[in-house]
């Protein structure tokens, strides 16, 4: 293992950021390897400063204002995949590789067509849209609009253009929760959301579960997670918290409602195996995955 010391800019709520927070728990990376640097995105019901990772002094480290990012022997990586194949190469005890996995299921989890982000802020139906303009998503939302209608005019040239595409895009998002949308706006929105939504069925029900049907043990990587597995649950975690399932439910719970949001098609019994495997592991509940 490195003697160099690994700089981790993350926030709590974030489903990446919890990606390296696994992967370093279950390869046994002390924790005086680690230094955590927490990134407010956005926390409207805490008096602090929120969209700091829109902050041009963060950009100036992650020019795509995300998190998470590592810093170690003087090089920087900005997501969760470059993130936690450094970590796994710096860990005491990596994970075994197994040949029934490939690193293709990373690929496909972090696909922007199955977002769990914009899932988390997006609406199916006019009940629901009105439960979020309720609930955290309109408050994350107008949390992230101050910041970067704070940031954006000052901003330096390197970094303008990007915040203002960002302030116009976020404005519009919130928009959609603060104003009256029309029948035609507000139909095409729950549209897009279902399309995403199916699009993560196909994920569970295809690649999750070939991967899962090929292996001895509950996890992608067999008996124990390999790494495609910490990708796979913080990506799954949060799609369950999309779905409105409390975190650590078990899997009787998740499945149900993933399942009929997905498209109502029954997923294979490995996927509920795999969520109540990792439901039980001190990785999973110490770090609150959801």
């Amino acid at each position: 293992m490195s003697d160099g010391k690994m700089k981790i800019y993350e926030f709590g709520e974030s489903c990446w950021a919890n990606v390296p927070k696994i992967a370093i728990a279950e390869t046994d990376t002390p924790s005086d390897q680690v230094e955590w640097v927490s990134i407010v995105l956005a926390e409207p019901w805490l008096i602090v400063v929120q969209g700091k990772n829109f902050d041009p002094e963060y950009l100036k480290i992650n020019p795509n204002g995300t998190v998470p990012t590592l810093i170690v022997d003087g090089k920087t990586f900005t997501d969760s995949t470059t993130v936690v194949s450094e970590i796994l190469k710096r860990a005491p005890h990596p994970p075994r590789v197994s040949a029934h996995t490939s690193t293709s299921i990373i690929e496909e989890v972090h696909g922007a067509n199955h977002d769990p982000n914009a899932l988390l802020l997006s609406s199916v139906s006019d009940e629901d849209r009105q439960a979020k303009i309720n609930g955290i998503p309109k408050g994350f939302l107008e949390g992230r609009q101050k910041a970067l209608d704070e940031y954006t005019p000052n901003a330096p040239a390197e970094f303008k253009r990007f915040l203002e595409e960002k302030q116009k895009g976020n404005r519009q998002f919130l928009e959609f929760y603060t104003g009256n949308p029309d029948e035609a706006t507000r139909q095409a929105h729950y549209k897009a959301t279902k399309e995403m939504w199916n699009s993560a069925g196909i994920v569970i029900r295809g690649v999750i579960t070939q991967a899962l049907q090929k292996t001895s043990g509950p996890f992608a990587g067999g008996d124990k997670p390999g790494e495609p597995d910490f990708h796979i649950i913080s990506w799954l975690a949060r799609m369950a918290t999309d779905a409105g399932v409390a975190p650590g439910s078990k899997a009787s719970e998740v499945m149900p409602a993933l399942q009929k949001i997905t498209g109502g098609h029954a997923f294979d019994p490995v996927v509920s195996k795999y969520w109540d495997a990792w439901t039980q592991r001190e990785s999973f509940t110490k770090n609150n995955i959801h």
